[in-house]
């Protein structure tokens, strides 16, 4: 079933509304500064393991809708991570996701990305730290899903699902970038002849 103009429009203002209330959310709380940093491979690499990201979060969207919305924010941050210290290891891995649930699985990627990847012990004040902010981005972004009383379990609420993940997968490497000291650097391009 092809989707209407209406429908494509009414996607991506739901993708542009929900980037720009989290991004100020992130940026409220000192996570951000008022822009999402972005890396068009990391994108690229969002882009091919959605599929399989999907697979394993939409069983989990009635029981535990915050983890379904909540692991792309790990996935984003753990990107960004191998990005940052061995891109050259990763940048041929095709599904990331199987990547980052290999180790232990679904259920326990965020503890596994935490510990491993962001090298932060679990329980430790750092790791307690990026749960509670990874939960309460989640939980914003849950609110905006609702807002748009979407039918549950149709067509356009996996859509809705899906725009919502691959959000919070931007949002999680733009946080992880910042942390690992990236910002944007204004350039003055001059034209050489």
């Amino acid at each position: 079933m092809s989707m209407t103009q209406q429908e494509h429009d009414l996607l991506n203002r739901y993708e542009e509304q929900l980037r720009d209330t989290l991004t100020k959310h992130l940026t409220e709380d000192k996570w951000l500064e008022g822009r999402l940093l972005e890396v068009e491979e990391l994108n690229e690499k969002w882009h091919a393991a959605a599929p399989s990201y999907m697979a394993d979060a939409v069983p989990e969207i009635g029981r535990y809708p915050l983890v379904a919305i909540a692991w792309a924010m790990y996935e984003g941050m753990a990107a960004a991570t191998l990005w940052d210290k061995d891109w050259n290891r990763h940048k041929d891995t095709e599904d990331w996701h199987k990547m980052l649930t290999a180790p232990r699985g679904f259920d326990c990627m965020d503890e596994y990305i935490t510990e491993v990847l962001l090298c932060h012990p679990l329980g430790s004040e750092a790791a307690d730290k990026v749960e509670d902010m990874i939960r309460r981005t989640a939980e914003r972004a849950q609110s905006l899903i609702r807002k748009e009383q979407i039918e549950a379990q149709s067509v356009m609420a996996f859509h809705i699902f899906a725009r919502t993940t691959k959000v919070m997968f931007e949002c999680g490497v733009a946080v992880q970038l910042k942390r690992l000291g990236y910002n944007y650097v204004k350039v003055n391009a001059e034209v050489v002849s």
